[in-house]
C-alpha cells in the first residue's frame, strides 16, 4: 500500500502536517489531502513537489499557510 507523509516548506523549514495521506486531489480552492482513514484536510496553498520513492509531497509554503488550513468531516468536501 503506497501512503505518503505531507510536508509544508515554510522558509526552508519542513513541517510534517498529515501522514497515511491516501488521496490528493488539487482543486481551485487548494489541496484536499485525505488519509486511509477518511480524515481531511483543505491546505490553501499548491504543491512543490513529490517524492515518490520516500513517498513525500511538499507543499509551498509562506506566513500564514499553517493556519489556512481547513479541517473537513468524513462526510464530504
Amino acid at each position: 500500500m503506497c501512503l505518503a507523509t505531507v510536508y509544508i516548506d515554510n522558509n526552508g523549514q519542513k513541517e510534517e502536517v498529515m501522514c497515511d495521506v491516501a488521496w490528493i486531489e488539487p482543486g481551485s480552492q487548494g489541496v484536499l489531502l485525505i488519509t486511509f482513514l477518511g480524515e481531511k484536510k483543505l491546505f490553501q496553498t499548491r504543491i512543490k513537489s513529490i517524492d515518490l520513492m520516500k513517498g513525500s509531497i511538499l507543499l509551498e509554503g509562506e506566513e500564514g499557510d499553517i493556519g489556512d488550513r481547513l479541517e473537513l468531516g468524513n462526510g464530504g468536501t
